[in-house]
Protein backbone atom coordinates (compact mmCIF):
# COMPACT_ATOMS: atom_id res chain seq x y z
CA UNK A 1 0.00 0.00 0.00
CA UNK A 2 3.01 2.19 0.91
CA UNK A 3 4.21 1.73 -2.33
CA UNK A 4 1.12 2.34 -4.14
CA UNK A 5 0.82 5.95 -2.38
CA UNK A 6 4.43 6.82 -3.36
CA UNK A 7 3.67 6.25 -7.24
CA UNK A 8 0.88 8.56 -7.06
CA UNK A 9 2.80 11.48 -5.37
CA UNK A 10 5.66 11.37 -7.78
CA UNK A 11 3.37 11.48 -10.71
CA UNK A 12 1.34 14.26 -8.89
CA UNK A 13 5.21 16.53 -7.80
CA UNK A 14 5.87 19.41 -9.91
CA UNK A 15 8.62 18.75 -12.77
CA UNK A 16 10.75 21.23 -10.61
CA UNK A 17 10.71 19.33 -7.33
CA UNK A 18 11.49 16.15 -9.17
CA UNK A 19 14.62 17.91 -10.90
CA UNK A 20 12.67 17.89 -14.18
CA UNK A 21 13.85 20.87 -16.62
CA UNK A 22 11.53 23.60 -16.54
CA UNK A 23 10.07 26.49 -18.60
CA UNK A 24 8.30 29.35 -16.72
CA UNK A 25 7.01 32.06 -18.79
CA UNK A 26 6.45 35.85 -17.58
CA UNK A 27 3.73 37.53 -17.97
CA UNK A 28 5.96 40.53 -19.42
CA UNK A 29 9.61 41.14 -21.35
CA UNK A 30 11.98 43.03 -22.94
CA UNK A 31 14.16 42.58 -26.01
CA UNK A 32 16.36 44.56 -28.03
CA UNK A 33 16.68 42.84 -30.98
CA UNK A 34 14.38 41.47 -34.44
CA UNK A 35 14.13 38.05 -33.08
CA UNK A 36 12.08 36.68 -29.58
CA UNK A 37 14.39 33.87 -28.32
CA UNK A 38 12.77 31.34 -25.64
CA UNK A 39 15.20 33.00 -22.79
CA UNK A 40 13.69 36.23 -23.19
CA UNK A 41 10.42 35.44 -22.24
CA UNK A 42 10.93 33.15 -20.44
CA UNK A 43 12.68 31.60 -16.92
CA UNK A 44 14.89 28.14 -17.76
CA UNK A 45 15.28 25.73 -14.65
CA UNK A 46 16.99 22.63 -13.85
CA UNK A 47 18.20 22.09 -17.46
CA UNK A 48 21.76 21.95 -16.57
CA UNK A 49 24.16 22.16 -19.23
CA UNK A 50 21.02 22.97 -21.86
CA UNK A 51 20.01 25.97 -20.18
CA UNK A 52 21.86 27.60 -23.02
CA UNK A 53 20.88 26.17 -25.86
CA UNK A 54 17.13 26.17 -24.88
CA UNK A 55 17.36 29.81 -24.30
CA UNK A 56 18.87 30.30 -27.83
CA UNK A 57 16.03 28.63 -29.39
CA UNK A 58 13.70 31.41 -31.25
CA UNK A 59 10.33 31.81 -30.80
CA UNK A 60 9.24 34.48 -33.29
CA UNK A 61 9.96 37.73 -34.81
CA UNK A 62 10.21 40.69 -32.45
CA UNK A 63 7.77 43.57 -32.76
CA UNK A 64 8.83 47.03 -34.10
CA UNK A 65 11.17 49.34 -32.17
CA UNK A 66 9.02 50.66 -29.42
CA UNK A 67 6.26 48.60 -30.02
CA UNK A 68 4.78 45.14 -28.26
CA UNK A 69 3.19 42.47 -29.53
CA UNK A 70 0.81 39.96 -27.27
CA UNK A 71 2.36 36.31 -27.67
CA UNK A 72 0.60 33.16 -26.34
CA UNK A 73 2.23 30.38 -24.66
CA UNK A 74 0.12 27.48 -26.01
CA UNK A 75 1.65 28.49 -29.31
CA UNK A 76 4.86 28.63 -28.54
CA UNK A 77 5.23 25.40 -26.68
CA UNK A 78 3.72 23.98 -30.12
CA UNK A 79 6.42 25.74 -31.97
CA UNK A 80 8.98 24.01 -30.10
CA UNK A 81 7.35 20.36 -29.69
CA UNK A 82 9.44 19.10 -32.47
CA UNK A 83 12.88 20.16 -30.82
CA UNK A 84 15.29 17.61 -28.90
CA UNK A 85 15.87 20.10 -26.26
CA UNK A 86 12.24 20.71 -25.38
CA UNK A 87 11.63 16.75 -25.30
CA UNK A 88 11.06 16.53 -21.76
CA UNK A 89 10.08 20.38 -20.60
CA UNK A 90 7.73 21.24 -17.56
CA UNK A 91 6.00 24.28 -19.26
CA UNK A 92 4.39 26.78 -16.48
CA UNK A 93 3.87 30.02 -16.23
CA UNK A 94 1.52 32.91 -17.67
CA UNK A 95 -0.57 31.71 -20.53
CA UNK A 96 0.17 34.99 -22.64
CA UNK A 97 3.57 37.28 -22.49
CA UNK A 98 3.44 41.02 -23.67
CA UNK A 99 6.90 41.36 -25.76
CA UNK A 100 7.95 45.42 -26.18
CA UNK A 101 11.44 46.25 -28.42
CA UNK A 102 13.41 48.88 -27.43
CA UNK A 103 14.25 51.42 -29.60
CA UNK A 104 16.37 54.51 -30.15
CA UNK A 105 13.67 56.96 -29.42
CA UNK A 106 14.61 60.67 -31.36
CA UNK A 107 12.00 63.51 -30.76
CA UNK A 108 11.51 66.35 -32.66
CA UNK A 109 13.95 68.36 -30.26
CA UNK A 110 16.69 66.31 -30.89
CA UNK A 111 16.16 66.65 -34.69
CA UNK A 112 16.30 70.11 -34.76
CA UNK A 113 19.19 70.14 -32.93
CA UNK A 114 21.04 67.48 -35.40
CA UNK A 115 20.20 70.41 -37.96
CA UNK A 116 21.50 72.81 -35.55
CA UNK A 117 25.03 70.55 -35.66
CA UNK A 118 24.95 70.42 -39.45
CA UNK A 119 25.20 73.94 -39.65
CA UNK A 120 27.19 74.71 -37.08
CA UNK A 121 29.56 72.49 -38.90
CA UNK A 122 29.18 74.12 -42.34
CA UNK A 123 29.44 77.69 -41.24
CA UNK A 124 32.29 77.70 -43.78
CA UNK A 125 29.77 77.66 -46.47
CA UNK A 126 26.89 79.88 -45.32
CA UNK A 127 28.22 83.94 -45.05
CA UNK A 128 29.25 85.42 -42.40
CA UNK A 129 25.90 86.27 -40.47
CA UNK A 130 23.34 85.36 -38.20
CA UNK A 131 21.58 81.80 -38.73
CA UNK A 132 18.22 81.15 -38.21
CA UNK A 133 16.27 77.84 -38.66
CA UNK A 134 12.51 77.45 -38.37
CA UNK A 135 11.38 74.12 -38.43
CA UNK A 136 7.82 73.61 -40.44
CA UNK A 137 7.43 70.18 -40.54
CA UNK A 138 8.62 67.42 -38.87
CA UNK A 139 8.11 64.04 -36.93
CA UNK A 140 7.77 64.74 -33.45
CA UNK A 141 9.36 61.13 -32.67
CA UNK A 142 11.26 58.72 -34.73
CA UNK A 143 12.09 55.11 -33.52
CA UNK A 144 14.81 53.10 -34.58
CA UNK A 145 16.52 50.04 -33.02
CA UNK A 146 18.90 49.67 -30.48
CA UNK A 147 22.74 50.20 -31.27
CA UNK A 148 25.05 52.83 -32.22
CA UNK A 149 22.89 55.36 -33.74
CA UNK A 150 24.08 57.92 -36.94
CA UNK A 151 22.93 60.12 -39.74
CA UNK A 152 23.91 62.12 -42.34
CA UNK A 153 22.54 65.46 -43.33
CA UNK A 154 21.46 66.75 -47.27
CA UNK A 155 20.06 69.90 -48.02
CA UNK A 156 18.02 70.48 -50.52
CA UNK A 157 20.28 72.72 -52.29
CA UNK A 158 23.92 71.48 -52.37
CA UNK A 159 25.25 75.48 -51.13
CA UNK A 160 23.01 75.09 -48.71
CA UNK A 161 21.56 78.60 -48.96
CA UNK A 162 18.15 78.97 -49.94
CA UNK A 163 17.52 75.58 -48.77
CA UNK A 164 13.52 74.70 -48.03
CA UNK A 165 14.01 71.24 -46.67
CA UNK A 166 16.70 69.14 -45.24
CA UNK A 167 16.46 65.26 -45.88
CA UNK A 168 18.25 63.02 -42.85
CA UNK A 169 19.61 59.30 -43.37
CA UNK A 170 19.91 57.38 -39.92
CA UNK A 171 22.03 54.18 -39.36
CA UNK A 172 22.34 51.91 -36.53
CA UNK A 173 25.62 50.18 -36.36
CA UNK A 174 26.43 51.43 -39.55
CA UNK A 175 23.31 50.05 -41.52
CA UNK A 176 20.51 52.57 -42.87
CA UNK A 177 17.35 52.21 -40.96
CA UNK A 178 15.44 54.83 -42.07
CA UNK A 179 15.11 58.57 -43.23
CA UNK A 180 13.40 61.82 -43.04
CA UNK A 181 12.66 65.06 -44.82
CA UNK A 182 12.59 68.51 -42.94
CA UNK A 183 10.52 70.99 -44.01
CA UNK A 184 12.04 74.80 -43.09
CA UNK A 185 12.48 78.24 -43.22
CA UNK A 186 16.14 79.16 -43.60
CA UNK A 187 16.75 82.84 -43.18
CA UNK A 188 20.72 83.96 -43.01
CA UNK A 189 20.63 87.83 -42.00
CA UNK A 190 23.86 89.72 -42.72
CA UNK A 191 24.63 93.33 -43.93
CA UNK A 192 24.66 94.16 -48.16
CA UNK A 193 25.41 97.22 -50.25
CA UNK A 194 22.18 99.09 -51.46
CA UNK A 195 21.53 102.09 -52.94
CA UNK A 196 21.39 104.88 -50.39
CA UNK A 197 19.92 106.95 -53.37
CA UNK A 198 17.99 106.75 -56.67
CA UNK A 199 20.81 105.72 -58.99
CA UNK A 200 20.82 105.96 -62.79
CA UNK A 201 22.64 103.98 -65.18
CA UNK A 202 26.04 104.89 -65.81
CA UNK A 203 26.23 106.43 -62.39
CA UNK A 204 29.68 105.76 -60.98
CA UNK A 205 29.76 104.25 -57.14
CA UNK A 206 30.73 106.83 -54.57
CA UNK A 207 30.73 106.78 -50.95
CA UNK A 208 27.48 108.57 -50.34
CA UNK A 209 25.39 106.73 -53.14
CA UNK A 210 25.94 103.60 -51.09
CA UNK A 211 25.13 102.13 -47.59
CA UNK A 212 25.35 98.87 -45.76
CA UNK A 213 21.87 96.89 -44.65
CA UNK A 214 20.48 94.08 -42.97
CA UNK A 215 18.65 92.07 -45.40
CA UNK A 216 18.07 87.91 -45.73
CA UNK A 217 20.97 86.71 -47.99
CA UNK A 218 18.98 83.07 -48.77
CA UNK A 219 16.67 84.45 -51.64
CA UNK A 220 19.47 86.67 -52.79
CA UNK A 221 21.64 85.96 -55.36
CA UNK A 222 25.43 87.51 -55.48
CA UNK A 223 24.90 90.51 -53.63
CA UNK A 224 27.44 92.96 -52.42
CA UNK A 225 28.63 91.89 -48.59
CA UNK A 226 31.06 94.89 -48.37
CA UNK A 227 30.78 98.72 -49.64
CA UNK A 228 34.83 98.73 -50.58
CA UNK A 229 33.19 95.64 -53.36
CA UNK A 230 30.83 98.46 -54.97
CA UNK A 231 32.70 101.73 -54.35
CA UNK A 232 34.34 103.38 -58.10
CA UNK A 233 32.12 100.43 -59.79
CA UNK A 234 29.53 101.57 -62.43
CA UNK A 235 25.62 100.63 -62.80
CA UNK A 236 24.52 98.77 -65.15
CA UNK A 237 20.59 100.65 -64.95
CA UNK A 238 18.78 102.84 -63.32
CA UNK A 239 17.66 101.54 -59.46
CA UNK A 240 15.37 103.64 -56.70
CA UNK A 241 16.81 104.18 -53.15
CA UNK A 242 17.29 101.01 -51.09
CA UNK A 243 17.64 98.61 -54.08
CA UNK A 244 19.85 95.79 -53.22
CA UNK A 245 23.04 95.91 -55.43
CA UNK A 246 24.60 92.88 -57.12
CA UNK A 247 26.41 91.63 -60.44
CA UNK A 248 23.03 92.56 -62.12
CA UNK A 249 22.74 95.81 -61.93
CA UNK A 250 26.88 97.28 -60.73
CA UNK A 251 29.23 96.69 -63.79
CA UNK A 252 33.22 97.46 -63.53
CA UNK A 253 33.25 100.75 -65.07
CA UNK A 254 35.17 100.88 -68.85
CA UNK A 255 38.49 101.45 -69.08
CA UNK A 256 38.71 102.02 -72.23
CA UNK A 257 36.03 105.21 -73.71
CA UNK A 258 34.79 105.87 -77.32
CA UNK A 259 37.42 107.98 -78.78
CA UNK A 260 40.57 106.96 -77.26
CA UNK A 261 43.56 106.26 -78.34
CA UNK A 262 44.75 102.77 -77.45
CA UNK A 263 47.71 100.60 -78.42
CA UNK A 264 46.81 97.73 -80.63
CA UNK A 265 48.46 94.32 -79.89
CA UNK A 266 48.82 91.85 -82.61
CA UNK A 267 49.87 88.83 -82.15
CA UNK A 268 50.82 85.32 -83.55
CA UNK A 269 52.02 82.68 -81.92
CA UNK A 270 55.60 84.57 -80.95
CA UNK A 271 55.15 87.36 -83.36
CA UNK A 272 53.93 90.26 -81.79
CA UNK A 273 53.30 93.40 -83.61
CA UNK A 274 52.31 96.71 -81.92
CA UNK A 275 50.21 99.71 -83.95
CA UNK A 276 48.17 102.50 -82.66
CA UNK A 277 44.40 102.98 -82.78
CA UNK A 278 41.52 104.68 -82.36
CA UNK A 279 38.84 103.05 -79.96
CA UNK A 280 35.03 103.03 -81.61
CA UNK A 281 33.49 102.29 -78.42
CA UNK A 282 33.31 101.61 -74.52
CA UNK A 283 35.34 98.99 -73.05
CA UNK A 284 35.35 97.17 -69.69
CA UNK A 285 38.12 94.76 -68.98
CA UNK A 286 38.11 91.61 -71.24
CA UNK A 287 35.56 93.10 -73.18
CA UNK A 288 36.19 92.65 -77.29
CA UNK A 289 35.39 96.49 -78.76
CA UNK A 290 36.06 97.83 -82.22
CA UNK A 291 38.89 99.44 -83.09
CA UNK A 292 40.00 101.83 -85.96
CA UNK A 293 43.99 101.37 -87.37
CA UNK A 294 45.35 104.50 -87.65
CA UNK A 295 48.11 102.69 -90.15
CA UNK A 296 45.99 101.04 -92.19
CA UNK A 297 42.44 102.58 -91.39
CA UNK A 298 40.80 99.60 -91.10
CA UNK A 299 37.97 98.33 -88.20
CA UNK A 300 39.23 95.66 -86.07
CA UNK A 301 37.61 93.52 -82.87
CA UNK A 302 40.14 94.24 -80.49
CA UNK A 303 40.24 92.88 -76.56
CA UNK A 304 40.37 95.02 -73.96
CA UNK A 305 43.26 94.54 -71.88
CA UNK A 306 43.78 98.02 -69.67
CA UNK A 307 43.39 101.10 -69.78
CA UNK A 308 44.59 102.27 -73.42
CA UNK A 309 45.23 98.67 -74.42
CA UNK A 310 43.93 95.84 -76.78
CA UNK A 311 44.83 92.79 -78.06
CA UNK A 312 43.91 90.98 -81.47
CA UNK A 313 44.96 87.73 -82.88
CA UNK A 314 45.69 87.18 -86.17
Amino acid sequence: MNRFFLLILLFLLPGEVLGRPSVHFHDRAVVAGPRIMLGDIAAIRHAGENTEAIARLPVASSPPPGKTKDLYTVSVINSLRNQAETADIDWQGSPTIVVERKGNRISRKQIEAILGQYLQENRDKLPKAEIHLTVQRAPEELIFPVGALSWKVMPSRPDILGSTSFSISFAVDGQAVGNCVIRGRLKVLGEVAVAAMPLRKGDLLAARSVRLAKQDLADLKDPYTALDQVLGKEMARTVNSGTILDQGNVVAPAVVKEGDMVKIVARKGALQITASGLARADGRQGERIRVKNIGTNKLVYCRVDGPGMVSVEF
